[in-house]
């Protein structure tokens, strides 16, 4: 976060978002992490220095006349902090009544399911069922405490490392309350809403429960479950209750079309249906078939019986929220709701993708890099260094891309821009890599020279060898914890954010999906392997080109 600098007025940061560096309400905004039905959400630093997550209203919505936006946002608020469960992200801070509007939770670490899908194709049986459990678990407590979600689907649920977690309850309301929205419209996402919402009933639990089928359903296919455009026909598939399970096992597929019936009073229930996947993790269910994509946006659709809407009115899902004019729908309800027009740049629509975090693979690739450091101090570190270097590099230019297209939207262009700047990007990722360089190489230097000093002269003997001082295997150890000193603060030291961004982007390229993942982690066991034996084999450090280890005799 090393360009977080800039500060200014919270009501100088205009009406459409606050752009990177500007303080607001005592945050420092960070980058822009995505859109959701009523905001945009930026990371930001509070006054303490802790990264949290921060949404402003969007620009339509904050200068609604009648103040609805506000009021909705503190209805997320309040839904939020009647809820205390690690399957629902945590709110922390709340302005309503300032010049911009805006709510602060903690930030979950994690792609949303939707990426991770998209990135790693279906899930297993057993991470279908898991994932079924933990949600089901998560939407019991939010029920519990008198909220509805309302809006459930693959891009508001993030998989963290304490399982998933349930996000933007932007839209979400009370059980007791009235209709968010006016008469005549619904809002949410096709195909991820349940059929009697189409037809002018309330939301409810069991609404919830259908969302949550249909997310399931895209889990394990891959695929949105009622296809994604046009979208008078993904309402008439909803409307029908027959998703597309094509691909998934006998136990799986009639589970999950039971769960998305047409007619509330049939449905499987969710017990029933954790029930099920389980029983499909345990025997066995044939494979799921990877097709495609993605989920589609929040829109406002209209509640209407009979046939579907005619194909002119329908909408490309481009993962923006907006309204959908109907026949006999108010034209104040849709100045009212107020979709953003795209100008000076902005309101492209374009979503910027994140790159899975490949944990597993990253740690099969790092044990080498520390071996390496054992056997080749010096070489280990320049190797390091490049590898910080070109990393960084993939980062800034990824980060300048998305900016970019956020901006003015995509263009034919884009790539040869990129590859004209590259001279001024690598400028940018030396300088940047150079902070978290100085203080691994400090880490790394201080560990081998204190510890030389106290275990090489004898001072301090940890175990004695044959002539009573401590063998050579513990300063190979020592050489080892320099090592991974190192590696660990070029990886998650001070200001290696664009480090961490650009390897994971750089992998999402090179090594693609599960296949790639295992690749990299067949590659990282052979290095490993390799390392291993030259140390069991007696293989001598070798300091090039320093002249040799410390002197401190």
């Amino acid at each position: 976060m090393e360009e977080l600098t800039q500060r200014v007025p919270a009501s100088d940061t205009g009406r459409r978002g606050p752009t990177p560096g500007t303080e607001v309400g005592g945050y420092l905004v960070g980058p822009r992490l995505g859109s959701g039905a009523m905001g945009i959400v930026h990371s930001a630093h509070d006054g303490g220095g802790s990264l949290v997550a921060i949404k402003f209203l969007h620009a339509h919505v904050d200068l609604d006349a009648t103040a609805r936006g506000r009021e909705r946002l503190q209805r997320e608020a309040l839904a939020l902090q009647r809820l205390r469960h690690p399957a629902v992200a945590q709110i922390l801070d709340l302005e309503i009544d300032g010049p911009d509007a805006f709510i602060v939770t903690e930030l979950v670490d994690g792609p949303t399911l939707e990426d991770e899908v998209a990135d790693g194709g279906p899930l297993d049986p057993w991470d279908l069922y898991e994932l079924a459990d933990q949600l089901a678990a998560a939407l019991e407590a939010v029920h519990e405490a008198g909220v509805v979600h309302r809006d459930l689907k693959p891009s508001n649920v993030l998989v963290a490392s304490r399982g998933p977690v349930l996000i933007d309850f932007g839209i979400a309301q009370g059980l007791e309350d009235a209709r968010v929205t006016s008469t005549g419209l619904v809002m949410g996402t096709p195909g991820y809403l349940a059929p009697e919402l189409l037809e002018g009933a309330s939301p409810s639990v069991e609404t919830d429960w259908w969302g949550w089928a249909a997310l399931l359903t895209y889990a394990a296919t891959g695929r949105a479950p009622f296809g994604v455009r046009p979208t008078d026909v993904v309402l008439a598939r909803a409307r029908t209750g027959r998703p597309d399970v094509a691909g998934l096992g006998p136990v799986t597929a009639r589970a999950l079309s039971g769960a998305l019936h047409a007619d509330p009073t049939r449905r499987l229930g969710p017990t029933d249906v954790v029930a099920a996947l389980r029983q499909a993790a345990d025997t066995g269910d044939a494979p799921t078939v990877a097709v495609a994509a993605p989920t589609g946006p929040t829109q406002v659709v209209a509640p209407v019986v009979g046939p579907p809407l005619p194909t002119s009115q329908s909408q490309v899902n481009d993962g923006r929220t907006v309204a959908v004019p109907v026949d006999g729908a108010d034209e104040g309800l849709l100045d009212e709701l107020g979709a953003p027009a795209p100008e000076g740049g902005t309101g492209t629509g374009y979503v910027r993708p994140e790159p899975a975090r490949r944990a597993t693979a990253l740690l099969a690739l790092g044990i080498p890099v520390v071996l390496l450091g054992v056997l080749y101090p010096g070489v280990g570190f320049v190797v390091l260094a490049l590898f910080v270097v070109l990393a960084r590099m993939v980062g800034v230019t990824t980060e300048s891309l998305h900016t970019r297209r956020e901006r003015r939207g995509i263009s034919s262009r884009d790539t040869l821009r990129s590859v004209a700047a590259s001279p001024w990007y690598l400028a940018r990722a030396l300088l940047g890599a150079l902070p978290s360089l100085l203080v691994a190489a400090c880490a790394g230097v201080l560990v081998v020279v204190a510890g030389w000093w106290l275990l090489d002269a004898d001072r301090w003997v940890l175990v004695a060898g044959p002539d009573g001082g401590n063998p050579p295997v513990v300063l190979t150890v020592l050489l080892g914890v320099a090592a991974l000193a190192a590696v660990a603060l070029v990886w998650a030291g001070p200001l290696t954010h664009l480090t961490r961004y650009g390897t994971r982007t750089a992998l999402a390229r090179v090594a693609p999906g599960r296949a790639g993942a295992l690749v990299l982690v067949g590659l990282g066991v052979a290095l490993t392997v390799v390392c291993v034996l030259l140390l069991v084999d007696g293989a001598q450090t070798s300091w090039w080109p320093f002249p040799g280890p410390p002197s401190v005799r």
